[in-house]
């Protein structure tokens, strides 16, 4: 029961980044009709409805095939009903017309993430490290990604990154501490791991008391 809970927490904890939904900027596209219905399809998506946002995206796709942000808007849709392999290719598609977009990267990886093909996700994670604003966001999905491939010791240090940052958030930190402590349950370092879950727990992640119940002193917890 409590391993149970403990495996929905980390399934929980994994999806840690929304993907998000973008607006077009000046000059992407000059066609005012492929615009409008762009704008539809993002009203759409913050209105849950996936399946006509991917339909107003597609639309605008076939008024200006280059319009970059309408791929990437449609990924995002694709995504959100676990079409992580049609999310990829209009990614790929975004990236092919700029390069140097490294949120997309970020957010092909969480489709690939999705898939469990960790290798390549890790390798667009990294990708998206060398050019976006936010850092710790994809240190700890990259870390994440890395204990999924079992370089624990690489894991780590992702973490570690994140915990050390003046930039890190709160939330951020605790997440990186939850997962320290996990990691350090599977290679057997259970006293270690106990006060990195302490740490995840004083900074307000209450999923962080699930483990910490289920392998700690829950005396000690509590001081």
């Amino acid at each position: 029961m409590i391993i149970n809970v403990i495996i929905r927490m980390r399934r929980l904890l994994a999806i840690t980044l929304m993907l998000y939904v973008i607006l077009p900027g000046f000059g992407q596209t000059r066609n005012y009709r492929a615009k409008k219905i762009f704008f539809r399809g993002t009203e759409m998506i913050y209105l849950e409805n996936y399946r006509q946002a991917i339909r107003d995206f597609s639309e605008a796709i076939k008024l200006d095939s280059g319009f970059l942000e309408a791929y990437e808007n449609r990924g995002v849709a694709k995504y959100y009903i676990n079409d992580f392999r049609g999310s990829i290719d209009d990614y790929n598609k975004a990236i092919e017309i700029n390069p140097f977009a490294y949120e997309t990267y970020g957010r092909r990886g969480w489709a690939k993430f999705s898939l469990r093909e960790y290798e390549s996700a890790l390798s667009d994670f990294t990708k998206a490290l060398y050019g976006v604003a936010d850092e710790a966001k994809y240190y700890l999905i990259r870390g994440q990604t890395k204990h999924q491939l079992r370089d624990f010791k690489g894991a780590l240090a992702d973490f570690e990154t994140v915990i050390k940052s003046m930039y890190s958030t709160k939330i951020q930190k605790s997440k990186a501490y939850y997962w320290m402590g996990i990691i350090k349950i599977d290679v057997g370092q259970k006293e270690a791991a106990c006060l990195d879950l302490q740490e995840a727990r004083k900074l307000g992640l209450e999923e962080a008391e699930i483990v910490i119940r289920a392998n700690c002193n829950v005396v000690s917890v509590n001081n």
